[in-house]
Protein backbone atom coordinates (compact mmCIF):
# COMPACT_ATOMS: atom_id res chain seq x y z
CA UNK A 1 0.00 0.00 0.00
CA UNK A 2 0.61 3.29 -0.81
CA UNK A 3 -1.35 5.29 1.47
CA UNK A 4 -2.88 7.57 -1.56
CA UNK A 5 0.93 8.04 -3.15
CA UNK A 6 2.41 9.79 -0.14
CA UNK A 7 4.55 6.86 0.87
CA UNK A 8 5.51 5.26 -2.41
CA UNK A 9 8.81 4.43 -3.66
CA UNK A 10 10.40 4.97 -6.85
CA UNK A 11 9.29 1.66 -7.60
CA UNK A 12 5.97 1.96 -6.42
CA UNK A 13 5.35 5.05 -9.02
CA UNK A 14 7.07 3.70 -12.36
CA UNK A 15 4.45 0.46 -11.63
CA UNK A 16 1.47 2.81 -11.02
CA UNK A 17 2.66 5.01 -14.50
CA UNK A 18 2.55 1.50 -16.40
CA UNK A 19 -0.86 0.59 -14.58
CA UNK A 20 -2.43 4.43 -15.86
CA UNK A 21 -0.72 3.71 -19.58
CA UNK A 22 -2.20 0.70 -19.92
CA UNK A 23 -5.72 1.76 -18.75
CA UNK A 24 -5.65 4.80 -20.76
CA UNK A 25 -5.41 2.53 -24.21
CA UNK A 26 -8.62 1.08 -22.96
CA UNK A 27 -10.72 3.71 -21.88
CA UNK A 28 -14.67 3.47 -22.52
CA UNK A 29 -15.18 7.19 -22.97
CA UNK A 30 -14.16 9.01 -26.38
CA UNK A 31 -14.87 12.50 -25.01
CA UNK A 32 -14.75 12.31 -21.23
CA UNK A 33 -14.63 16.29 -20.95
CA UNK A 34 -18.02 16.49 -22.59
CA UNK A 35 -19.91 17.73 -19.43
CA UNK A 36 -17.52 20.75 -19.38
CA UNK A 37 -17.88 21.62 -23.60
CA UNK A 38 -18.80 25.14 -23.54
CA UNK A 39 -21.44 24.61 -26.44
CA UNK A 40 -23.71 22.69 -23.75
CA UNK A 41 -23.62 19.61 -26.00
CA UNK A 42 -22.88 17.03 -23.24
CA UNK A 43 -25.17 13.75 -24.25
CA UNK A 44 -26.77 12.64 -21.10
CA UNK A 45 -26.06 9.05 -21.83
CA UNK A 46 -22.09 8.89 -21.66
CA UNK A 47 -19.66 8.48 -18.63
CA UNK A 48 -19.54 11.43 -17.07
CA UNK A 49 -16.59 13.55 -15.05
CA UNK A 50 -19.51 15.11 -13.19
CA UNK A 51 -20.19 13.94 -9.49
CA UNK A 52 -17.51 13.51 -6.53
CA UNK A 53 -14.97 11.84 -7.08
CA UNK A 54 -12.17 10.57 -4.05
CA UNK A 55 -8.63 10.43 -4.28
CA UNK A 56 -7.08 6.97 -4.52
CA UNK A 57 -3.77 7.71 -5.86
CA UNK A 58 -1.29 10.59 -6.96
CA UNK A 59 2.38 11.78 -7.39
CA UNK A 60 1.48 15.42 -7.61
CA UNK A 61 4.12 17.32 -4.99
CA UNK A 62 1.48 20.04 -3.74
CA UNK A 63 -0.85 16.82 -2.57
CA UNK A 64 1.61 14.49 -1.38
CA UNK A 65 3.67 17.46 0.78
CA UNK A 66 0.50 17.89 2.39
CA UNK A 67 0.68 15.57 5.10
CA UNK A 68 2.39 16.59 8.03
CA UNK A 69 4.20 14.75 10.97
CA UNK A 70 2.93 13.48 14.14
CA UNK A 71 2.23 16.67 16.08
CA UNK A 72 1.14 18.61 12.85
CA UNK A 73 -1.74 20.72 13.99
CA UNK A 74 -4.21 18.76 11.74
CA UNK A 75 -4.87 15.57 10.20
CA UNK A 76 -5.24 15.16 6.66
CA UNK A 77 -8.69 13.34 5.50
CA UNK A 78 -10.56 12.64 2.83
CA UNK A 79 -9.23 14.57 -0.81
CA UNK A 80 -11.11 15.00 -3.79
CA UNK A 81 -12.96 16.89 -6.25
CA UNK A 82 -16.62 18.53 -6.54
CA UNK A 83 -17.36 18.41 -10.30
CA UNK A 84 -21.12 20.15 -10.52
CA UNK A 85 -20.36 22.35 -14.91
CA UNK A 86 -18.58 24.79 -14.72
CA UNK A 87 -17.67 24.67 -11.23
CA UNK A 88 -14.42 22.19 -10.32
CA UNK A 89 -13.76 22.17 -6.56
CA UNK A 90 -10.57 20.85 -5.50
CA UNK A 91 -11.27 19.47 -1.70
CA UNK A 92 -9.33 18.74 1.20
CA UNK A 93 -10.95 17.68 4.54
CA UNK A 94 -8.55 18.34 7.71
CA UNK A 95 -9.67 16.44 10.91
CA UNK A 96 -8.03 16.71 14.15
CA UNK A 97 -5.02 15.17 15.06
CA UNK A 98 -5.09 12.19 17.70
CA UNK A 99 -2.55 14.14 20.05
CA UNK A 100 -5.12 16.64 20.59
CA UNK A 101 -7.88 14.07 21.75
CA UNK A 102 -7.75 15.09 25.50
CA UNK A 103 -7.55 18.92 24.35
CA UNK A 104 -10.39 20.99 25.03
CA UNK A 105 -11.37 23.31 22.25
CA UNK A 106 -10.00 20.94 19.56
CA UNK A 107 -13.77 19.45 18.50
CA UNK A 108 -14.76 15.99 18.11
CA UNK A 109 -13.66 12.86 16.73
CA UNK A 110 -15.15 13.15 13.50
CA UNK A 111 -15.06 16.63 13.26
CA UNK A 112 -13.88 18.12 9.90
CA UNK A 113 -13.03 21.45 8.12
CA UNK A 114 -13.51 21.62 4.59
CA UNK A 115 -10.90 23.36 2.19
CA UNK A 116 -11.89 23.83 -1.22
CA UNK A 117 -10.07 25.87 -4.04
CA UNK A 118 -13.08 26.58 -6.31
CA UNK A 119 -12.48 26.64 -10.26
CA UNK A 120 -14.13 27.03 -13.66
CA UNK A 121 -13.73 24.24 -16.26
CA UNK A 122 -14.58 24.48 -20.11
CA UNK A 123 -13.80 21.90 -22.71
CA UNK A 124 -14.25 21.75 -26.52
CA UNK A 125 -14.73 18.84 -29.03
CA UNK A 126 -11.42 19.68 -30.83
CA UNK A 127 -9.92 18.86 -27.54
CA UNK A 128 -12.60 15.99 -25.94
CA UNK A 129 -9.59 14.97 -23.54
CA UNK A 130 -8.66 18.49 -21.40
CA UNK A 131 -10.36 20.45 -19.15
CA UNK A 132 -8.95 24.29 -18.49
CA UNK A 133 -8.96 25.51 -15.70
CA UNK A 134 -9.76 29.11 -13.63
CA UNK A 135 -9.90 29.82 -10.50
CA UNK A 136 -12.42 31.75 -9.08
CA UNK A 137 -12.22 31.30 -5.03
CA UNK A 138 -11.59 29.81 -2.25
CA UNK A 139 -13.82 28.21 0.54
CA UNK A 140 -13.91 27.31 4.14
CA UNK A 141 -16.74 24.97 5.75
CA UNK A 142 -16.67 22.84 8.89
CA UNK A 143 -18.44 19.90 9.60
CA UNK A 144 -18.65 19.45 13.72
CA UNK A 145 -20.07 15.86 15.24
CA UNK A 146 -19.39 17.20 18.58
CA UNK A 147 -22.09 16.36 21.50
CA UNK A 148 -23.66 18.76 22.72
CA UNK A 149 -26.05 18.79 25.88
CA UNK A 150 -28.92 20.79 24.74
CA UNK A 151 -28.23 23.75 26.98
CA UNK A 152 -27.45 26.28 24.99
CA UNK A 153 -23.44 26.81 26.21
CA UNK A 154 -22.43 26.19 22.42
CA UNK A 155 -24.25 29.08 21.19
CA UNK A 156 -22.82 31.87 19.15
CA UNK A 157 -19.94 32.84 18.76
CA UNK A 158 -18.05 31.19 22.16
CA UNK A 159 -20.21 28.27 21.58
CA UNK A 160 -18.39 28.05 17.94
CA UNK A 161 -14.97 27.78 19.31
CA UNK A 162 -15.75 26.20 22.43
CA UNK A 163 -16.03 23.15 19.38
CA UNK A 164 -12.94 23.78 17.62
CA UNK A 165 -12.03 24.68 14.22
CA UNK A 166 -14.89 22.77 12.83
CA UNK A 167 -17.82 23.76 14.75
CA UNK A 168 -15.97 27.60 14.39
CA UNK A 169 -16.21 27.19 10.61
CA UNK A 170 -19.72 25.49 10.42
CA UNK A 171 -20.89 28.34 12.15
CA UNK A 172 -18.81 30.85 10.43
CA UNK A 173 -18.06 29.65 6.72
CA UNK A 174 -15.50 31.75 4.89
CA UNK A 175 -16.03 32.19 0.69
CA UNK A 176 -14.22 34.33 -1.03
CA UNK A 177 -15.12 34.75 -4.61
CA UNK A 178 -14.43 37.81 -6.28
CA UNK A 179 -15.76 38.86 -9.89
CA UNK A 180 -12.87 37.77 -12.26
CA UNK A 181 -11.18 34.62 -12.73
CA UNK A 182 -7.62 33.46 -13.56
CA UNK A 183 -5.69 30.77 -15.50
CA UNK A 184 -5.10 27.71 -13.46
CA UNK A 185 -3.91 25.17 -15.40
CA UNK A 186 -5.51 22.04 -16.84
CA UNK A 187 -5.75 18.52 -16.88
CA UNK A 188 -6.07 15.82 -19.19
CA UNK A 189 -8.21 12.60 -18.65
CA UNK A 190 -6.97 9.43 -19.94
CA UNK A 191 -9.52 7.35 -18.49
CA UNK A 192 -13.17 7.55 -17.53
CA UNK A 193 -15.87 5.34 -16.53
CA UNK A 194 -19.01 5.44 -14.12
CA UNK A 195 -17.16 4.80 -11.11
CA UNK A 196 -13.35 5.82 -11.98
CA UNK A 197 -11.06 8.34 -13.23
CA UNK A 198 -7.50 9.10 -13.78
CA UNK A 199 -6.47 12.61 -14.69
CA UNK A 200 -2.95 13.86 -16.10
CA UNK A 201 -1.99 17.71 -14.80
CA UNK A 202 -0.38 19.73 -17.01
CA UNK A 203 2.98 19.21 -15.40
CA UNK A 204 2.65 15.66 -16.05
CA UNK A 205 1.51 14.41 -12.49
CA UNK A 206 -1.33 12.02 -11.90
Amino acid sequence: KTSRGFSATRSDRNKAKTIINNLAKYSPSDEPAAAYYTDNSNEANRSTLAGKWTLIYTDAPDITSLEGGPLSTAKLGRIGQECNPPSIKNVIEWTRPEWASSLPFSGGESSRVLQKVCCEGSATKDNPRQVDLKIAGLELSGVNNNDDDGSGKNAGIGGSLFNGPAGFFESNPVKLQGPLTAPFGKFEILYLDDGMRITKTYQGYY
